[in-house]
């Protein structure tokens, strides 16, 4: 619940770290409909659609970052629509039912292919 109050209370989500796996906090914050700005790093570009639900920045591009930051600060129509496309982004991707049925299918295939 902490986590659901405290993406209510920011309007863009902003990731700098130098080195990442999947970042999950990147797949809440869409879920929660925010915009997201993250360097490139780890499975990021896996989990944000680059111009779309966010913007991913080369890790050492400090000054792209910062202009990629200021746009979703001043243009409230590209921070909308990609606010707008982040929860059907997410639950398109990671919501249970799918991952549940992409094991099914892997353990079927595992199975079949040691029959």
């Amino acid at each position: 619940m902490i986590l659901l109050e405290f993406n209510a209370g920011m309007d863009i989500m902003c990731l700098t770290s130098k080195n990442e796996g999947t970042p999950v906090s990147l797949i809440e914050a869409q879920a929660s409909n925010l915009p997201v700005i993250s360097t490139d790093v780890g499975g990021v570009a896996d989990i944000v659609l680059e111009n779309e639900t966010g913007f991913i920045i080369s890790r050492k591009d400090k000054g792209s970052f910062i202009e990629k930051l200021k746009i979703l600060i001043e243009n409230d129509e590209i921070r909308n629509q990609m606010k707008s496309k982040g929860w059907g982004h997410v639950h398109a991707k990671y919501n249970y039912n799918r991952l549940a049925n992409d094991m099914e299918t892997y353990y079927k295939k595992l199975l079949k292919l040691n029959s």
